[in-house]
Order: structure tokens, then C-alpha cells, then sequence
């Protein structure tokens, strides 16, 4: 995974199939989860739900984070 964005699966007692957690820098950037089946992936915000040293701004590349995403969605239906 691109090293500023990090990728935990685990399972999520609110779901229940496997999810994944995508953390931009350190701070939870958002959770897909796959109850809805493989073809209807979808995809929760969490944009402050961290409290961390530092402020993380929230600006990246659409592409990379375009890739991090379909990245993560392969492996998490895999």
C-alpha cells in the first residue's frame, strides 16, 4: 500500500462481513464494508474520529487515493 495511507481489515461488529479501515497519515479516513455483497461495496467517512498530535491535513491525489481504494476493494473481496 502507498506508504501515507495504511489498510486494516478486520471484522466489524456492526457488519457482518469482513471490513476494511483506510487511515490517510495516521487518522481514520473512512471503512468499506461488503454486507451488500461483493458488487455493492460501500464506503463510510470518518474524517475526525482520531485525535492525534498533529492536525492531518486532508489533500491528496485523487488518483492515489482512487488506487488505494481499488487496491483495498480487491483484497477485501478477495
Amino acid at each position: 500500500m502507498v506508504k501515507t495511507f495504511d489498510v486494516d481489515f478486520f471484522s466489524d461488529s456492526r457488519f457482518e462481513e469482513l471490513t476494511a479501515e483506510i487511515s490517510y497519515k495516521g487518522q481514520i479516513l473512512c471503512q468499506l464494508n461488503q454486507d451488500k455483497g461483493k458488487h455493492d461495496i460501500e464506503i463510510e467517512f470518518f474524517p475526525d474520529s482520531r485525535i492525534l498530535k498533529e492536525r492531518v491535513e486532508m489533500r491528496f491525489p485523487l488518483d492515489l487515493f482512487l488506487k488505494v481504494l481499488s487496491d483495498t476493494k480487491s483484497e477485501l473481496i478477495s
